[in-house]
Order: C-alpha cells, then sequence, then structure tokens
C-alpha cells in the first residue's frame, strides 16, 4: 500500500507557528510597510518646506505655491497642500500625493519612496 505524501502545508508539528508569528510574522520581508503606513508619513508641510524652493504661505484651503524640483523652473508653478499632502505642477510635471512626489524626487519606486517616508530617510 501506498504512503500518502504530506503536503507542506499539512501537519507541520508544534514548532511550525514559530511563537505564534506564523510563517508571514517570521519570513516576511525586511522593511515591509505596516498596513497603516499612511498615519506613518511626515507633515506635508515639514517634508515640502525642505525640499521646495520659495514656497509661500498657505492659502484658506491650505495650498502653497514655490518652485518645482522636479524642472528647471524660474517662476512657482508648483502647488502643495499642507493640509491632505497633495502637489501640483502647472509647467507639466504631473500631480499626486506626498510618495508620488518623493518617487519623482528621488527616482525610487512606489514601495521604497513610501518606506523612506515612514521610516523617515529622506
Amino acid at each position: 500500500m501506498k504512503q500518502a505524501r504530506k503536503t507542506p502545508g499539512r501537519d507541520r508539528g508544534q514548532y511550525s507557528k514559530a511563537g505564534g508569528l506564523g510563517m508571514w510574522g517570521v519570513y516576511r520581508r525586511p522593511g515591509k510597510l505596516p498596513s497603516d503606513w499612511r498615519r506613518w508619513l511626515p507633515s506635508p508641510e515639514r517634508y515640502y518646506r525642505a525640499r521646495v524652493d520659495r514656497l509661500g504661505k498657505p492659502n484658506g484651503k491650505g495650498w502653497a505655491q514655490g518652485r518645482c524640483p522636479l524642472h528647471d523652473d524660474s517662476h512657482e508653478s508648483l502647488s502643495v497642500n499642507f493640509q491632505h499632502g497633495g502637489w501640483r505642477c502647472f509647467a507639466g510635471c504631473g500631480c499626486g500625493d506626498m510618495v508620488s512626489f518623493h518617487e519623482r524626487l528621488t527616482g525610487k519606486g512606489f514601495a521604497e519612496a513610501a518606506r523612506d517616508l515612514v521610516e523617515g530617510r529622506q
């Protein structure tokens, strides 16, 4: 009689959970973003003031204008919002949130840019 082959997901014994963490808790990728990563982003005002030249005072809705660091800018064509972190370049660079701005500024992908912002490595 043939013995049934055990599959990797069955009957792994008492040490399979690694202290209750499970496989994904032990072998997850290093630097993986937490599920609530957006609440750990820096203040939009602090972030944009460190990166945008000639950033003015915000208007009543939280938008401030400055020179866009994504292209050679001689006029204030970038608007950033200090309340929700959005940005828009009226010279054609685009628009988005703080993570997409950091992506474009550093040339990194989404996950790496978000990880930089969450961990404070801006």
